[in-house]
């Protein structure tokens, strides 16, 4: 047993690209601001770059200090949906045998 998460442990285990994208965009906040070091170490093994990139653009979000209505900085949430994009882009081109 690792010192991981069991969700984490998931994340480890996941064959391709996809898959990896797929528990990223699935996987709750809490976890990611938990386990941010062991996500980046089996990203950065994987060779899923993109998916450090998203990590990184999930930090942000979630760390950043909100405007006075609440909301979050466009200057935040943008480079959010950039990284989601890029990552759905390494993600097909992993199933398509670029991987």
């Amino acid at each position: 047993m690792t010192a991981m998460l069991p969700l984490v442990d998931i994340l480890a285990d996941a064959a391709t690209h996809a898959e990896r994208a797929d528990w990223l965009f699935r996987c709750p906040y809490w976890v990611i601001h938990r386990e941010h070091m062991n996500i980046r170490r089996i990203l950065q093994l994987s060779g899923l770059l993109e998916g450090v990139a998203y990590l990184d653009a999930m930090l942000s979000l979630t760390s950043a200090r909100r405007l006075p209505d609440g909301s979050i900085p466009q200057t935040i949430v943008l480079p959010v949906h950039i990284a989601a994009h890029d990552l759905r882009e390494a993600a097909r081109a992993g199933a398509s045998g670029a991987e």
